[in-house]
C-alpha cells in the first residue's frame, strides 16, 4: 500500500504542476478566479478543469475488478471551490461520465461520487459567499469526499465482500493524495490572488 500512496502522490505532483501552469499564466482562468469572468471564460474553465478530471482517471492505477486508483475528484472539488455548484457540477460529470464509460464493477460509484465531489465543493463557496475555504478546512473536505467515495462503493458494488476488498485497497491512498492536491491547489490559488492584489496596488 505505501508504493502504491508513493505512486499516487508522484501523479498527484505532475497534476500539481500542470495545474499551477494553467492557473498562473491562462487568462480566462484567472477572470473566474478573480470574478471578472464572462459565459465564455466559465465554459473554458469547465473544459479546462473537466479535462483535468479525465487526467486524474489516467494517472490513478488501474487495479482489480476495473478499479482505479485515482485523483480524479481533485478537479472538480477545486471547480466548485472557486467557482461554485453548477461549474463543480459540469466539471464532475465530465470527469464522472468518462469514468462510467471505462466500466469496470466500481464504475457508477466512481462517477457519482465525481459529480458529488463538485457539488459540495460548490455548497462550501456559496456558504462562504465566493470565498475560497482554508488550506485545512479544504483538506477535511477532500478526506470527506474520498470517504463518501468509499461509503458509495460500500453501498452499490456487489458482492458486498468485493466492495470492501477495493474500499481498504484504494480509498487510503486516495485520502491521502486527494487532501494534499487540494491543500496545494488551494496555495496556488491564494497566491495568485495575493500577486494580483499586490500588482493592482502597485
Amino acid at each position: 500500500m505505501f508504493g502504491e500512496i508513493l505512486t499516487l502522490f508522484a501523479s498527484t505532483e505532475v497534476f500539481i504542476y500542470v495545474f499551477m501552469e494553467i492557473v498562473t499564466k491562462l487568462e480566462t482562468i484567472q477572470q473566474v478566479i478573480f470574478k471578472k469572468a464572462e459565459l465564455r471564460d466559465y465554459a473554458s474553465f469547465i473544459a479546462i478543469f473537466g479535462l483535468f478530471s479525465i487526467l486524474g482517471t489516467y494517472l490513478g492505477i488501474p487495479w482489480e475488478h476495473g478499479a482505479i486508483s485515482n485523483i480524479r475528484d481533485l478537479a472538480p472539488m477545486v471547480a466548485g471551490f472557486v467557482a461554485g455548484p453548477y461549474v463543480g457540477v459540469a466539471v464532475g460529470l465530465i470527469g464522472g461520465v468518462h469514468r462510467l464509460s471505462l466500466g469496470g464493477d466500481s464504475a457508477v460509484a466512481c462517477c457519482i461520487a465525481t459529480i458529488l465531489a463538485g457539488f459540495l465543493a460548490g455548497m462550501v463557496n456559496w456558504y462562504l459567499q465566493g470565498r475560497l475555504p482554508g488550506i485545512v478546512p479544504a483538506m477535511l473536505f477532500a478526506v470527506g469526499i474520498e470517504l463518501l467515495h468509499g461509503a458509495l462503493t460500500l453501498a452499490l458494488v456487489q458482492p458486498f465482500s468485493e466492495a470492501v476488498e477495493i474500499v481498504v485497497a484504494l480509498i487510503p491512498a486516495m485520502i491521502i493524495a486527494n487532501s494534499l492536491g487540494v491543500a496545494i491547489s488551494i496555495i496556488v490559488i491564494h497566491s495568485t490572488k495575493e500577486l494580483e492584489k499586490t500588482d493592482t496596488a502597485q
